[in-house]
């Protein structure tokens, strides 16, 4: 073999690993859809009608039009959603695992783009980001593409060509409040009044709010005094994101939850660090990520402003 054949050989290698990794986190789908028959209402749907629960599906299109008087999309939508059964067993065995619950797909289709596009994290990147191997997540991973295949039958897997970016930062924050059990209720709701107000001075809305111990109590799961899911957006930063990769969707709206654990004494905050997006997106624009670094700085001002 002579040695241009061996370059080609070697640079396509690197390109299919490349595209391996990228894959690996975030699964990005596509389908024809010339004549817009299939909307993000058609998924929304079709995942109620196989068991998910869908807690909401943001049209994100019309914001971004009326705020930045531009949108290169025809549609983008956020949809918040959680499969009842896989969310209750995930919480019950991690309970930072409700950082997923709900998970992010983001519904999106190009301006003169005859194709939707789907995007949501896989089971792989979930792990990663949690930092723990966890099997219900790669066999609700397995459900979510057999859902998809299921309401769209022509639905195709798109390759990702950007690798993700090696970070020794943690991916996510854990905040612990020494709080007796008998004031975890008071506590919290004291707290949630600062923070909320600090978070609608700081841009941040939130998109959905889940009390997912309902969600627990029903299925006879009573380990909580509370636990509670809140996706949090700012419309500027999804914005920006999803004009340089509209697979961003995957992460946002990001998932706070607060809970408290019955017999622990102490209220837990769990929250999505920006460096899951930086080094899954493997993102680069300096402005870009001058604007991520300093939404996470003002999230945690805030988040340690509630909690002093």
């Amino acid at each position: 073999m002579n040695l241009k054949r061996v370059q080609k050989l070697l640079i396509l290698v690197a390109v299919l690993f490349v595209s391996l990794e990228a894959d690996e986190n975030i699964l990005v789908y596509k389908i024809e859809n010339k004549n817009h028959t299939i909307s993000a209402q058609t998924v929304a749907n079709g995942l109620e009608k196989n068991g998910y629960a869908v807690a909401k599906n943001q049209d994100m299109n019309a914001p971004y039009q009326k705020q930045f008087g531009n949108t290169l999309f025809e549609s983008y939508n956020l949809m918040s959603v959680y499969h009842p059964d896989f969310a209750k067993k995930l919480v019950s065995n991690h309970d930072k695992s409700g950082m997923f619950v709900p998970f992010s797909i983001a519904v999106y289709q190009y301006k003169n783009d005859a194709n939707l596009h789907l995007a949501l994290l896989s089971g792989v990147g979930q792990e990663k980001i949690l930092g723990f191997k966890e099997k219900l997540f790669e066999q609700l991973e397995t459900l979510n593409k057999t859902t998809l295949q299921k309401i769209l039958p022509n639905i195709q897997q798109e390759s990702l060509s950007d690798a993700t970016t090696d970070t020794k930062n943690k991916l996510y924050t854990t905040y612990t409040l020494d709080v007796d059990d008998e004031d975890a209720d008071e506590n919290y709701n004291q707290m949630m009044m600062v923070m909320e107000g600090n978070m609608e001075m700081g841009g941040f809305v939130v998109a959905n709010y889940l009390n997912f111990n309902q969600k627990l109590q029903e299925n006879d799961i009573n380990d909580y005094i509370f636990y509670h899911s809140y996706s949090l957006c700012k419309l500027k930063i999804i914005y920006e994101l999803s004009k340089k990769t509209p697979q961003a969707g995957a992460f946002a709206p990001c998932t706070m939850v607060i809970y408290h654990k019955k017999g622990s004494n102490k209220t837990n905050i769990v929250s999505l660090n920006i460096n899951s997006l930086i080094s899954m997106l493997s993102l680069k624009d300096v402005d870009l990520l001058k604007m991520l670094d300093d939404t996470q700085a003002d999230m945690t001002t805030i988040i340690n402003d509630s909690i002093e």
